[in-house]
């Protein structure tokens, strides 16, 4: 009965989906039908009659419903009872927003890499800890862990920086971080070549080399290219976790992990609507490349298209730029995005019930160039932002200092530094659904206390942070196909300090020195936030459509 029900609403749902009035309709119409029913259905094994006994609501979400199912039959000449309790419907939290860090592979996205090379990731399913990262949570890996007690940064060209190993730590109530991991734990203390590290497949097979060999009298050589086989330098440590992390041990745990279905590139059916009779035209007459809004903007309960004019002539398709506050509805635009803030107070943009970007979406100031400019938040531009988000392009947030409550699909790339992130009123987070790559980077460089941002990243490719020069602290989690950290502890400067390291004529904190400090003085911080997914699920209860239908799920199970 329970695939019945499920294959019904998918029915009912179609191919473009349906407002939330809509879908609660049809859910409850649905059950009904099969409250006022018996559903007979005969098996090898005998027969059996099932029916819902009783509907009840799912506290925080309208769009579920918790059924208790009672089928009776007869089964190998014994009648039996059982009893169900189901929840049905759409909008649940994701199992990936339970961990720290997740490694992933997806397999639909590797069939897609066999005939398109945008969707290949080597090294796919990888966590790559270099040097003294700090994570407080529990992982998820669907390939292997490669750790090192030192961290990269390119600085005049590749260099390992030497530091100590990562460290694992648990959350509140917990006694060790937990680690789901398909793979196996590996180390190095090689100095390979970066790119080529991070997109290993294979770390028990040696490397293969061509040498050019020449023998006989130095007038008269013979030459020629000679095969040189290294074992590999990667040590497994799978048994001794003490060999790959510093401090508390994590616990590998044997557990299938829960596959999230994600569709980014779905999503755009929920936030985008054509221009028509019942849209409104925000209007600007600005004459630069990048048609500017100056004033403020406040069309809460519409539908709002952004709309250059001058002259009696009109165009929708235009960049636009946002300068002040900025109240929507429903909001879309065909190009790009711009939203700037003030360094001296902050200026909101609210999407009540989402937004569509068909170009990329670019907030702060991509201009902050100077060093002195970069380092510090009052330097930034002060940026509230409220309300799901879909962007074709891509996501760059630069200088600056926010307060984020938001859900973005990106099908493009993600970009934040020199930045500043908090939970606009302390609650919200940013939470960004990526198809391509994520980089958080030059994130106060050089500076003893780190950027905080809070958000969860997730990444349908590869997501790469630095805490080496830069500085700072992730409170949520991030997910991706391969998942490249690096980091040393304590202190990052232009200028020799006591106990300092020279690299390329910047300093930072001797080997020595790290192993005395604590994770909390890592320049690379991810906390597990618990919060995440109540912020997840209210926002997405302001996404206007629903598009899919959730699995069935069963809560308890009763034989009589």
């Amino acid at each position: 009965m329970t695939n019945q029900i499920n294959k019904d609403l998918k029915k009912g749902l179609g191919e473009n989906g349906l407002t939330q009035d809509q879908f609660k309709s049809i859910l409850e119409t649905t059950l009904n039908d099969y409250k006022s029913g018996i559903t007979r259905s005969t098996g090898e094994t005998g027969s059996y009659e099932a029916k819902i006994t009783n509907i009840d609501s799912v506290k925080d979400n309208s769009l579920k419903k918790r059924t208790t199912i009672v089928s009776t039959g007869i089964a190998d000449g014994k009648k039996k009872s059982i009893t169900t309790k189901v929840v049905f419907g759409a909008q649940s939290t994701l199992d990936t927003l339970k961990y720290t860090v997740g490694a992933y592979k997806s397999d639909e996205l590797s069939k897609k890499c066999n005939t398109n090379s945008k969707y290949c990731v080597r090294g796919e399913g990888n966590l790559f800890l270099h040097g003294g990262v700090s994570i407080k949570g529990d992982f998820k890996v669907d390939g292997n862990i490669i750790t090192t007690d030192r961290g990269y940064a390119y600085l005049g060209g590749q260099q390992w920086i030497p530091s100590v190993l990562p460290t694992a730590s648990p959350v509140e109530g917990q006694k060790a971080s937990h680690i789901v991991l398909k793979g196996n734990v590996y180390t190095f203390d090689h100095n390979p070549d970066y790119d080529k590290h991070i997109e290993t497949t294979n770390f028990n097979q040696g490397t293969t080399d061509k040498d050019w060999v020449c023998t006989g009298p130095w007038f008269w050589p013979k030459c020629k290219y000679v095969e040189k086989t290294t074992d590999s330098k990667y040590v497994n440590t799978t048994g001794d976790l003490s060999k790959a992390f510093f401090g508390t041990l994590p616990v590998i745990t044997q557990r299938e992990p829960i596959r999230d279905d994600i569709q980014i590139e779905n999503q755009k059916n929920v936030f985008y609507f054509p221009e028509g009779p019942s849209v409104i035209y925000a209007q600007t007459s600005d004459s630069g490349n990048v048609k500017t809004f100056y004033n403020d903007l406040n069309f809460k309960n519409n539908y709002v298209y952004p709309q250059y004019k001058v002259k009696g002539y009109t165009s929708t398709n235009e960049d636009f730029e946002f300068t002040g506050n900025n109240y929507f509805g429903n909001f879309a635009t065909k190009r790009s995005l711009y939203i700037r803030g003030s360094k001296s107070n902050f200026k909101e943009t609210k999407f009540e019930n989402g937004a569509y970007i068909g170009g990329n979406l670019i907030i702060g100031n991509t201009d902050i160039s100077e060093y002195s400019e970069r380092e510090y938040p009052n330097n930034f531009e002060k940026i509230k932002l409220d309300g799901p988000i879909f962007v074709e392009g891509n996501v760059t947030i630069e200088g600056v200092n926010g307060q984020f409550n938001t859900i973005m699909y990106v099908k493009g790339d993600v970009t934040i530094e020199y930045s500043v992130i908090n939970g606009l009123n302390n609650t919200g987070s940013l939470i960004i659904f990526a198809g391509g790559d994520i980089k958080i980077r030059n994130n106060s460089l050089y500076q003893d206390n780190p950027s905080n941002i809070k958000g969860f990243f997730y990444s349908e490719k590869a997501l790469e942070m630095f805490g080496v020069g830069s500085n700072i602290k992730i409170e949520g989690g991030v997910s991706a196909r391969r998942i490249v950290l690096n980091a040393i502890r304590g202190k990052a400067s232009k200028s020799s300090f006591s106990g300092s390291k020279e690299v390329d004529d910047d300093y930072y904190e001797g080997q020595a020195n790290q192993l005395k400090l604590p994770p909390e003085k890592s320049r690379l911080q991810i906390i597990y936030d618990p919060n995440i997914m109540n912020t997840y699920a209210d926002l997405k209860s302001r996404e206007p459509m629903v598009i899919s239908v959730d699995p069935p799920q069963i809560t308890e199970r009763k034989l009589e």
